[in-house]
């Protein structure tokens, strides 16, 4: 049965080579949907919906040296804004780098250092971005004002007990993006499915600041028409989302993995006028190579 090694950190259960050119492919990476026009809001939950490939990594790999990568490539139907009622599909491309487990750079987590990192536990500093909205990704939208792509700075936590993971992390934005703060916590259960398959169960909930609120879901008087009233969003859990994930390795190094999330938005991002729907699925499937 594989350990948990998720980007470095060996436990119990089932949740878990090389140089410039590697970071430099990963930025590459990241900066795909920022180069193309009106693609911030395609990925404004890319951190969660590229987890599942993430999430079962084996204990033992065959690579000698310090680096670990993973490389995938798949797709999201996911809202096309957080709020919307119009699914549509996004490419979800992932490159994670971790230099001897203790330095990660990535796609789907960030820039990051396990400054305390120990069988079953690891916590830290990273860097996380927020890829923003345009109000001409729809016409829900129209008039109100962009919101740039801004850079998170924050710390994270992820610990393991038996086939229980819990993780949570705090981010203040400090560019010129939300302007906000956000708390995330999540706990998940996994176990085999099979030699080859893991399933992992799990729960998460955010929990947003007054500046984040104010950004993504009020609408000013100057803003408001007559089909958008003006709304004043404050400080609240902005949703909770419950999620399946099925991970499925034809080899050490090649899986598929595939992903089930349910959210429902919390009242004050579910009272705002530019919510269509404050209930969404969204699915996604990656296939990826680790070495």
């Amino acid at each position: 049965m594989n350990g948990i090694l998720a980007n470095g950190v060996l436990g119990k259960g089932i949740f878990g080579r090389q140089g410039r050119s590697l970071f430099s492919a990963v930025f590459f990476v990241l900066a795909l949907p920022i180069a193309q026009p009106g693609a911030e809001t395609k990925y404004n939950d890319w951190e969660l919906w590229s987890s599942t490939a993430n999430a079962v990594l084996p204990a033992k790999r065959g690579a000698a040296g310090p680096f670990r990568m993973n490389v995938a490539l798949g797709a999201v139907a996911a809202p096309e804004y957080f709020g919307s009622d119009t699914l549509e599909a996004k490419p979800l491309p992932l490159l994670d780098v971790n230099y001897a487990g203790t330095l990660f750079l990535s796609t789907q987590q960030g820039v990051g250092w396990n400054m305390w990192r120990k069988r079953t536990l690891r916590l830290g500093p990273r860097i996380t971005f927020d890829f923003g909205r345009q109000a001409a990704d729809s016409p829900a939208l129209s008039g109100l004002p962009d919101i740039e792509f801004g850079t998170e700075l924050g710390v994270f936590f992820e610990s393991f007990i038996a086939s229980w993971r819990f993780k949570a992390d705090i981010r203040q934005e400090i560019g010129s993006g939300h302007g906000g703060l956000l708390m995330n916590g999540e706990a998940a259960w996994g176990n085999r499915w099979s030699k080859d398959a893991s399933l992992i169960f799990g729960m998460r909930t955010t929990f947003m600041d007054d500046s984040y609120a104010a950004s993504y879901f009020s609408v000013s008087g100057t803003d408001a028409t007559s089909t958008r009233a003006a709304y004043a969003a404050v400080a609240g859990f902005r949703d909770v989302n419950a999620y399946a994930q099925l991970v499925y390795d034809f080899t050490q190094s090649l899986y598929v993995a595939t992903e089930l999330r349910g959210t429902l938005m919390m009242p004050q991002a579910a009272d705002s006028p530019i919510t269509e729907s404050d209930t969404f699925v969204t699915g996604s499937v990656m296939v990826g190579y680790r070495f």
